[in-house]
């Protein structure tokens, strides 16, 4: 029977036994369970399979041939020392989510891993998940990022005096450099994602694929949403909260106005010389290309030049976020934000039988805020 007709079984035993209920006799009941633990274990059967055809048809098409590999093969850049990074455990946990059956060698490699906590994401996994969020939330490059579990106080440059000419015999003393605290936390980020029946008949690199960039997506632009405009109340505290705006730290354009070059200028020279070697300005595309790129200094130059793919405003690079507001940006040293990735992006996952999908749900401990204020200013556009 294929699984297309297993499922329309299925799901007309489950119509049967919501729509009789109470009027159903007992040994009907037992034949419909009996029939159900049939018709399961038939689909998981077929779907390990086609799971093996799959894999077949993927190692011909990557030039491989059909190769036979036991799991008992050790690969030469496995850590011994690793449980979530044998190839064996990697293939168990996708399975797992899946509901599907697991090989003998899968089996062991679960087990042998459980003591340290079986549900752990796969290191390979962990790694590519961890590698997108970076690709789709360029900000977490930029920062002081930490890989803490749980609550980490630390301290980091505050004031930073220039060193003085000591006159000889006389006494030193010590400049008055101070140190600023951070205390991060960890709030949860999540994403939920619901997949029909049919992600049983991928295979396995497929379903790693779909589950990476699904949950890497999602979390990456929540993040880097907490980057610029997190509160610190009951969340991340982003470069928006770093000071209170005002003539000192910002430049403000009238709501009827349009920017100006000397506007640039002015929000330049408000950034402390300390913070501008690596100074970078970050802003949406639109107000990059909208109110920057007209610009020209007095010599008519375009004060923003571009090399590939890369912009600069007065030779200071230019990331590009959505969730700064149009017509504004933030120029500072993005080193001065520290955060904490709590845990590696964890997956949990449950089946839904009112839909006959599979939810799985992408789960990040993360916080940051600014530690120093006055390495960024700000760009405003005026609201009155």
């Amino acid at each position: 029977m294929r699984i297309k007709e297993i499922e329309a079984r299925l799901a007309a035993i489950k119509k049967e036994i919501e729509e009789r209920g109470d009027a159903m006799k007992a040994e009907e009941i037992d034949a419909l369970e009996k029939e159900t633990e049939e018709l399961t274990e038939e689909r998981a059967g077929l779907i390990a399979a086609a799971e093996k055809r799959n894999g077949i048809l993927d190692n011909i098409a990557k030039g491989a041939g059909i190769v036979s590999r036991t799991f008992e093969q050790k690969q030469d850049n496995a850590d011994p020392d690793d449980p979530f990074g044998t190839p064996e455990y990697r293939s168990a946990w996708l399975k797992n989510l899946r509901r599907l059956p697991l090989t003998d060698a899968e089996k062991r490699a679960y087990a042998n891993a459980s003591g340290t906590g079986a549900e752990v994401v796969p290191t390979q996994t962990a790694n590519e998940i961890i590698s997108k969020v970076k690709k789709l939330a360029p900000m977490l490059n930029e920062v002081t990022l930490l890989h803490v579990k749980g609550a980490v106080k630390f301290a980091v440059e505050g004031t930073n005096n220039d060193a003085a000419i000591h006159k000889e015999n006389a006494a030193i003393t010590a400049a008055a450099d101070t140190l600023t605290t951070v205390t991060l936390t960890g709030y949860e980020i999540i994403k939920l994602v619901q997949i029909s029946d049919t992600v049983m008949t991928m295979s396995i690199a497929a379903f790693e694929n779909w589950i990476v960039d699904m949950l890497a997506e999602a979390i990456a632009r929540k993040v880097e949403d907490f980057f610029i405009n997190g509160t610190g109340s009951s969340q991340p505290k982003g470069i928006d909260k770093a000071n209170t705006w005002g003539a000192t730290n910002s430049v403000t354009v009238a709501k009827a106005g349009s920017l100006t070059a000397a506007n640039v200028q002015t929000l330049i020279g408000l950034l402390n010389a300390g913070y501008d070697r690596n100074a970078k300005f970050v802003m949406s595309k639109k107000t990059l290309f909208t109110d920057f790129m007209p610009l020209q200094d007095t010599s008519k130059n375009h004060i923003v030049t571009v090399q590939g793919n890369s912009y600069f405003v007065y030779g200071y690079p230019v990331l590009l976020s959505d969730y700064v507001k149009e017509h504004e940006a933030f120029l500072g040293d993005f080193k001065k934000v520290c955060a904490n990735l709590a845990e590696d992006i964890n997956v949990k996952n449950a089946y839904d039988i009112d839909t006959n999908s599979y939810k799985y749900s992408g789960i990040a401990i993360f916080d940051c805020t600014p530690a120093i204020g006055e390495a960024f200013v700000k760009l405003v556009k005026g609201d009155a």
